[in-house]
């Protein structure tokens, strides 16, 4: 059987590589722990990168022409936003409590400034570099960072850069006051024909028959699939005091902006039977308290863990206690899953199998007009949206989505073939095998609530289970053999055109001890491996997993013989 070839060299992109691409091939299964490290020798082989863990590239030139022009010393690093809020939730973020000691920023160690460049308004956050791990969270966690394009497009038009002056007010907790006007970006056509995409992909083939009337004013755009979540979570919280509550396994940016949420926050790991039982008891004892939900949020399913909640069962919750449920589609995506029927609010990152080239980003809020909570909240993120997704990357997005269904069939495919193989070789049909489970919804306990919500197949599309499925090994000796072994690209990142591997859950939670035992106590293990499934032959995918499976039950057998 054939297995995959890879060429990419460590820290470029997978193919074609070029100025916008947003994977990185980092083999190794210390070398992505390394690189969320900070270590420099990772960093400085890195020639494409995820934009969103920083100003890398087109949006760090910008950064740095920025800092040139306002004569800035070496020690003070800036982060350039279009959207003003940043200097608020800059302040908020570095002083909080949640920042480390010697992260933690004090009064008087944040500068901000403004200028004007190509026509944008950019607000400048400026810091010190000796503590940039206490500011990056703004750019990282809620997504609003300038885009590599938008980047390249200023920078035609740094020399003619304009410091706009200004008397800023601000300190701990208090953000800012008195900053002049921002332009934001503006739209263009395919920031329109976008939003109607998403519409069309809503309303075909609708559990129930039908999406409740959604058009094309109900999505809201952002510059990425964080950036969203982060714009849900202000909207509801100006207007839902309480604690946001999550379930399940969640992404990890979602969760280190949920955990500082002003209101408290509240996880539930397991999403099996009885849990929507435990989150009555939980909104009970809040309301016996005079407190209140602020929102349920979830993603269906689950990445990693490709759980499925009893999403009936919750939304007949949330009726009888009167809090909105978020979920998240971005792992089932709309082509299989319909989650309109109970959500209010339906979040999704464009950037992942939407878009499908790893090129671009973007993220996306879809309001339910059903919803009765629909009358606040539509109003709410009306006054509080300002566009700021570029116009190229909503061109590139449009452009990328064209065959989101045709790539869509490949994808399911290639993944079902995968945990399909996974399985036949795990230990529920080999007692020997180094794999003791395979995370995939046809092969989990809550597959018939992923059932109850998959569209209805067409002569167009059959719905199917998503690209993403995540497998685990007996021992860390088996799943790092594995990792070492298999010849796929090693990247964060989902929905791509070429498979992708990662040691999820190492990278995101491995350097919390104490979060990290939490994670894996509900199954999102610090040796779980993660795939995320391209357009490749499936055939071929097959058998490149096959070849490094064999690989770890040799590495597995030498471990209990004592080798």
């Amino acid at each position: 059987m054939p297995t995959k070839q890879i060429t990419t060299q460590f820290g470029h992109s997978l193919a074609p590589e070029g100025p916008h691409t947003i994977t990185f091939h980092v083999p190794g299964w210390d070398s992505i722990v390394a690189f969320r490290a900070g270590d420099p020798a990772i960093l400085s082989q890195m020639r494409s990168i995820y934009p969103r863990f920083g100003p890398f590239f087109e949006a760090r030139e910008l950064a740095a022409a920025i800092h040139a022009k306002l004569g800035l010393s070496e020690s003070q690093g800036v982060l350039p936003f279009v959207d003003p809020a940043a200097f608020a939730l800059a302040g908020e973020y570095a002083f909080s409590k949640h920042r480390a000691e010697g992260q933690r920023l004090v009064r008087g160690e944040l500068g901000f400034r403004v200028v004007d460049v190509g026509g944008v308004r950019v607000f400048v956050v400026v810091y010190p570099m000796a503590k940039m791990k206490g500011v990056i969270g703004i750019w990282q966690n809620q997504g609003y960072g300038v885009s590599t394009r938008l980047g390249a497009e200023l920078l035609k038009s740094v020399e003619g850069m304009r410091v706009v002056e200004w008397e800023g007010v601000g300190g701990e907790g208090e953000g800012l006051e008195g900053f002049p006007e921002a332009t934001y970006l503006p739209e263009g056509e395919a920031h329109r024909e976008l939003r109607e995409r998403i519409v069309g992909l809503l309303k075909r083939a609708a559990v129930g028959g039908g999406e409740g009337g959604v058009e094309a004013g109900d999505v809201f755009l952002e510059p990425t699939g964080m950036a969203a979540v982060w714009r849900l979570y202000r909207g509801l919280a100006s207007v839902r005091k309480g604690a946001v509550v999550a379930l399940g396994a969640i992404f990890h940016s979602s969760w280190h902006l949920f955990e500082e949420a002003e209101g408290g926050f509240k996880h539930f790991g397991d999403v099996g039977e009885g849990v929507v039982d435990r989150l009555e008891e939980y909104v009970q004892g809040e309301k016996a308290e005079g407190r209140d939900v602020s929102f349920v949020f979830l993603e269906f399913p689950s990445n990693p863990l490709l759980e499925s909640i009893d999403l009936k069962k919750l939304r007949a919750l949330a009726d009888k206690y009167g809090f909105p449920l978020v979920v998240d589609d971005t792992v089932g995506s709309f082509c299989n899953v319909d989650v309109l029927p109970v959500a209010d609010v339906l979040i999704s990152s464009l950037t992942k199998s939407f878009s499908g080239y790893a090129n671009v980003m973007g993220g996306s809020i879809t309001l339910n007009p059903s919803s009765s909570h629909y009358p606040l909240f539509k109003p709410t993120f009306t006054s509080i949206f300002h566009n700021l997704l570029y116009e190229a990357d909503a061109t590139q997005l449009l452009h990328n989505s064209a065959d989101y269904l045709s790539r869509s069939t490949i994808l399911n495919r290639n993944a079902l073939a995968l945990a399909t193989f996974f399985h036949s070789h795990s230990r529920a049909i080999r007692p020997s095998s180094p794999l003791t489970k395979v995370l995939y919804p046809p092969f989990l306990t809550t597959l018939p609530n992923y059932k109850a919500f998959m569209r209805p197949a067409t002569d167009e599309f059959t719905p199917g289970y998503g690209c993403l499925l995540s497998i685990d090994f007996i021992t860390e000796k088996a799943a790092r053999a594995f990792y070492e072994a298999v010849r796929l690209h090693k990247s964060p990142h989902l929905g791509a055109h070429e498979t992708l591997v990662l040691n999820f859950n190492e990278c995101a939670w491995g350097d919390n001890k104490e979060l990290a035992e939490y994670q894996a106590s509900f199954g999102a293990k610090m040796d779980q491996v993660r795939i995320s499934v391209g357009l490749e032959d499936a055939d071929l995918l097959v058998g490149t997993v096959k070849a490094a499976l064999e690989v770890a039950e040799a590495a597995e057998n030498a471990e209990a013989n004592g080798v």
